[in-house]
């Protein structure tokens, strides 16, 4: 039994955990409170839930799947939002943040795990931290053997 609480303080503790240092482009494209943010967006805190909840570290690859899952998993995602997504992501990011080739491919995973997934809007999900994340993934029919195949870094 792993509690969301324990597992973000861990996950916290990861050498690659940045909180800082994240691009004015990026937060363009994924910060909730701006005008121009893209389907499926969420703030950090979040986004470190949801790291955990599927299993993933904080690598580029790791970002890549969990940003697609959140916006496939989004009920206003469509595909012209998921091609200029990946291209801003592939071409226009910064050095650190772009996506190579294999990340976009991350991306496409994620995306096409959380558009099959029957609960919808998981980044507007407020989280209870003192919740098993067994429970939490079985409420959103996330199953990490579905997830195998990908390298991660997390131990959750």
């Amino acid at each position: 039994m792993t509690i969301l609480k324990d597992a973000h303080s861990q996950f916290r503790n990861f050498q690659t955990y940045k909180e800082s240092d994240i691009n004015f482009f990026v937060l363009l494209l994924e910060n909730p409170k701006s005008p121009f943010n893209l389907t499926g967006v969420t703030d950090l805190y979040k986004y470190d839930f949801l790291h955990i909840i599927l299993n993933r570290g904080m690598e580029i690859r790791d970002k890549a799947l969990v940003i697609g899952f959140t916006m496939g998993n989004s009920k206003l995602s469509n595909g012209f939002i998921k091609w200029l997504y990946i291209l801003c992501a592939r071409w226009l990011y910064p050095t650190g943040c772009r996506f190579s080739e294999d990340d976009v491919k991350e991306y496409n995973r994620g995306y096409y795990y959380g558009s099959t997934r029957r609960r919808r809007n998981i980044h507007l999900e407020d989280f209870d931290i003192n919740d098993d994340l067994s429970v939490i993934r079985k409420k959103f029919g996330i199953n990490i053997i579905d997830l195998k195949d990908y390298p991660n870094l997390s131990t959750f």
